[in-house]
């Protein structure tokens, strides 16, 4: 069975003990992701900055070994203290969307951070049988699992220590 049917979705939740308005500000400025991702090492934004709305694009950069690469990013949703989501692509394929989910607690918020695999028909395929060769990781969902922990807990720990 491929990874792309056997799990075409990642989710990773934490507690985080800061308001979600917090958590949501430190997330959705994409260029900080470097800051907790083990294979994020930042964005930059394509045109006007500002704060994140929905159509606003950035190419993500990230090396997950010795090669880094790049990929285009569209915000697909931006609502401050609740979610923030992209869509990814590489040469014009999709290939996934992140999603973060942020719910009030009574000390903090619940942070959660969703991968949904978008590549399809022949063109994701294609990217599924290249990416290896590009990026080094063979198990993309195992790797966005594992990755996901990281940074969620990296982001914890930052957040709840006012970094």
């Amino acid at each position: 069975m491929s990874e792309l049917t056997a799990a075409p979705r990642v989710a990773e939740s934490f507690v985080v003990q800061v308001p979600p308005e917090v958590a949501y500000a430190a997330v959705s400025d994409v260029a900080r992701m470097d800051e907790w991702s083990p294979e994020c090492r930042g964005a930059w934004i394509i045109g006007r900055g500002g704060h994140p709305r929905k159509g606003m694009r950035f190419l993500g950069r990230n090396r997950a070994s010795w090669l880094p690469w790049v990929t285009l990013c569209r915000v697909v949703e931006a609502t401050p203290g609740r979610v923030f989501a992209f869509d990814v692509s590489l040469f014009g394929i999709p290939l996934s969307r992140w999603t973060y989910r942020f719910v009030q607690l009574p000390h903090g918020c619940e942070v959660t951070e969703e991968w949904q695999d978008r590549r399809s028909g022949l063109p994701g395929r294609l990217i599924t049988v290249v990416a290896p060769l590009l990026t080094g990781v063979v198990r993309r969902t195992a790797r966005n699992r594992t990755t996901m922990r990281s940074t969620l807990t990296a982001l914890r720990d930052a957040l709840e220590t006012g970094r």
